[in-house]
C-alpha cells in the first residue's frame, strides 16, 4: 500500500511542475557512525560531515573510497541539539544548528570555527553566531507543523543565508544573517515554491548556480539547480527540479566537481544505509556563462593559463580567474595586450571572465 501511494504522488508532481528525472551514481555506502549524518562540505578535496538531532559534537573526514570515516574532530563550546547543514568561506567553517522540527526553539545558533584550526588539530574552538526569525512570533510546539524549520545555508561575502525546511506550505524562505558571532534577527527575503521539505544547499559562486536539496515524507528525492540570476537574489533566473529516480532520504550536499555535486542520504526504513552519491548535473548548468568568442583561444598548461587572440586584436579590459568554489585567484586589468599568461599555483578547474568596453566572455578551464 505504501509503494502505491508513492506512485500516486510523484505522478501529481510530474503533473503540476515542468521537471526531468535524473538517476544518481552510488559512490560508496557511510559507515554506519554516519547513519544520521546530514551536512557536507569538500574542502580542498576533503570531504567533511556531522549528524545531527542529539548527535556528537564532532566533524567527521570521510574516505569516499569505502565510507570510513578517517579522522575525527572535536567542536568545544558547543551543543549538537540539532546541526543540520555546514558551509564555508575562505577563513572559517559554519554549523548551523538550527534544526527546529516543531518550530518552538528560542536557541537557534550557527557555530563558526576557523579553518586552518580544522586542518591542523583533532580540536577547535567555536563561537556562536544566534539568531531569532525576524518573522516568527509563535513558539508553541507543533511537531512537523511549522516554517521556521531550517536544514540548509551558504555563506557569501559577509552573510549566511538560511532556507527553511517548510512542513505547512513545502515552500522555503530565505533569511539573511551576519556570519560575525553575535546576537541578531534574521531577516526575511523571500520564498520559493519547491514543493518539497528542502534539507541542504550549496552555491557554486563561479557558475552563479545555486542547489538545493530536498525530499518527501514518502522517500521521493529532489534536486533543484537555479541558474541566471543576479548577486544574491537566487530565484530570479532560470530553474528546473530534478526527480531522483531512487528512494531514500538526502540530508547533505557539496561541489563534487565542476559540473558535478556529492548528496549523501541518512539510513532510510530500516534497510538503505546512509550512502553517498555523486550527480552529473552537467546538461543543467551554465558553465560557459556567454561563451568563446571566434577569435579568442584560452588554454592551459602546467600552472598556468593561457589568453591570446588569434587575430592579433588587442583586448583592453579587466580579467579574473575564479577557483572552483568562487575565490579570485587572479585578477588584472589588461591595457593593450594580445597574448597573457596567468599563473595557477594549483591545479583544478577555473573560470576565465573577461569584461571589457566591446568585448566580455566567461569560459572554463583546467590546470594540470
Amino acid at each position: 500500500m505504501k509503494f502505491f501511494l508513492l506512485i500516486i504522488n510523484i505522478g501529481f508532481f510530474i503533473s503540476a511542475f515542468t521537471q526531468n528525472f535524473i538517476t544518481p551514481t552510488i559512490i560508496t555506502t557511510l559507515s554506519s557512525d554516519l547513519n544520521e549524518n546530514s551536512g557536507l562540505i569538500n574542502l580542498n578535496g576533503e570531504i567533511w560531515t556531522h549528524t545531527d538531532n542529539g548527535g556528537k559534537t564532532e566533524l567527521y573526514l570521510i574516505d569516499i573510497s569505502d565510507g570510513s570515516i578517517i579522522r575525527t574532530v572535536d567542536v568545544k563550546d558547543a551543543n549538537n541539539e540539532d546541526w543540520e547543514d555546514i558551509t564555508f568561506d575562505e577563513t572559517y567553517v559554519y554549523i548551523g544548528d538550527f534544526g527546529n522540527n516543531d518550530g518552538s526553539r528560542t536557541n537557534l545558533k550557527v557555530y563558526r570555527i576557523k579553518r586552518q584550526d580544522l586542518a591542523s588539530s583533532n580540536e577547535v574552538e567555536a563561537k556562536k553566531i544566534e539568531f531569532s526569525y525576524s518573522d516568527q512570533t509563535s513558539f508553541e510546539p507543533s511537531y512537523h507543523n511549522t516554517n521556521f524549520d531550517c536544514e540548509a545555508m551558504v555563506s557569501t561575502g559577509n552573510k549566511l543565508f538560511l532556507f527553511t525546511k517548510n512542513w505547512v506550505d513545502n515552500q522555503t524562505n530565505v533569511y539573511q544573517l551576519p556570519n560575525e558571532p553575535g546576537e541578531y534577527t534574521a531577516e526575511y527575503l523571500f520564498s520559493f515554491d519547491v514543493n518539497c521539505l528542502i534539507s541542504g544547499a550549496e552555491w557554486h559562486p563561479s557558475l552563479n548556480n545555486l542547489y538545493l536539496i530536498g525530499y518527501n515524507q514518502n522517500g521521493g528525492s529532489y534536486t533543484w539547480v537555479f541558474r541566471d540570476f543576479s548577486g544574491t537574489d537566487f530565484f530570479s533566473g532560470n530553474s528546473v527540479k530534478l526527480i531522483w529516480t531512487s528512494l531514500t532520504q538526502i540530508e547533505g550536499i557539496c561541489m563534487a566537481d565542476a559540473s558535478g555535486i556529492y548528496v549523501s542520504s541518512e539510513k532510510f526504513g530500516g534497510e538503505l544505509d546512509p550512502t553517498l552519491y555523486y550527480l552529473n548535473l552537467s546538461n543543467y548548468l551554465n558553465i560557459e556563462n556567454e561563451g568563446l568568442p571566434s577569435g579568442i583561444t584560452v588554454t592551459s598548461d602546467k600552472h598556468r593559463i593561457l589568453v591570446q587572440t588569434n587575430d592579433n586584436s588587442i583586448l583592453i579590459g579587466e580579467i579574473h580567474v575564479r577557483d572552483l568554489y568562487g575565490k579570485i585567484v587572479y585578477k588584472s586589468y589588461i591595457r593593450e595586450e594580445n597574448y597573457l599568461e596567468i599563473p595557477i599555483k594549483t591545479s583544478g578547474v577555473y573560470m576565465v571572465l573577461f569584461k571589457g568596453e566591446n568585448l566580455k566572455f566567461s569560459v572554463k578551464t583546467v590546470v594540470f
